[in-house]
């Protein structure tokens, strides 16, 4: 009995390996990185690069700062190979709103 459940514990070990999101390191002054990886999850380039930038604007937003400058990066895989997309990306101050002069 265990050993025909065997394979099919093992198909739902792979199929849960999850997207993973690293955290946020600094990487010079006022420039951070953050990289994304879609694991077994289906994503489209689209869908893993748009999560990645929404997490470095979190994270800009969390410190009192706005995300800029961000550059993205990926490992290029194809098909069900997983996908990696890493956002390189300033936090930068926010500017007061300019009063109108009337």
């Amino acid at each position: 009995m265990l050993a025909r459940l065997a394979p099919a514990a093992a198909l739902l070990f792979l199929l849960a390996a999850c997207s993973s999101m690293s955290e946020v390191t600094s990487v010079g002054k006022d420039t951070y990185s953050v990289t994304y990886s879609s694991g077994t999850q289906l994503l489209t380039w689209v869908e893993l690069k748009n999560q990645t930038l929404q997490r470095a604007e979190q994270y800009c937003q969390s410190i009192g700062r706005k995300l800029q400058k961000p550059k993205i990066t990926s490992n290029h895989a194809t098909g069900l190979g997983s996908k990696r997309a890493t956002v390189t990306f300033e936090c930068g101050a926010i500017e007061p709103p300019k009063e109108d002069k009337q």
